[in-house]
């Protein structure tokens, strides 16, 4: 006959083990749900971004600012693919809105929408880093959980403040 204590023994490693589990599941789960809530809240900012650029419509020497706007809006990112051509489309007027840089039309409303952007981004990727990463633990390996949640993927935009 095994002695009581072992018994205790046994349950406490049991409810050890269990407690430490679902804090596992927990937080992998609750990593991804902000990575998410990152990459809203990044293609909100890039949307305000792309709105602030149209409002330069018509002025002179924003033309080509203002079309790729136009193309930045019109791209959703529900796919894959839409995603990678809506990388290209960042890009693309990152570029282009850091050439206008020293231009005197040049308004507050831009530099702060870029600084917003810049800023959405960063958090986006460290959310996205932590939720990665947390897919690596034993126990989230161990339940499967990389195979129960999709994996966050980075945005590859340009950094807009530089």
């Amino acid at each position: 006959m095994i002695p009581m204590w072992w018994l205790a023994v046994l349950v406490t490693i049991a409810a050890v083990a269990g407690a430490y589990a679902t804090w596992t599941v927990a937080r992998v789960e609750r990593l991804h749900r902000r990575a998410r809530a990152a990459e809203t809240a990044l293609l909100t900012k890039l949307d305000d971004r792309a709105e602030t650029v149209l409002r330069f419509v018509g002025n002179p020497g924003f033309e080509e600012v203002v079309a790729l706007a136009l193309s930045v809006v019109a791209v959703p990112a529900d796919t894959q693919r839409q995603r990678e051509l809506r990388e290209y489309a960042e890009n693309d007027l990152t570029r282009a809105l850091r050439e206008l840089a020293q231009d005197p039309i040049w308004t507050d409303d831009l530099e702060s929408a870029n600084r917003r952007v810049a800023l959405a981004r960063q958090i986006h990727t460290d959310f996205v880093r932590d939720a990665v990463a947390s897919r690596s633990l034993r126990v989230a390996v161990l339940l499967r959980l990389h195979h129960r949640l999709p994996r966050p993927q980075y945005w590859d935009i340009d950094d807009p403040v530089q």
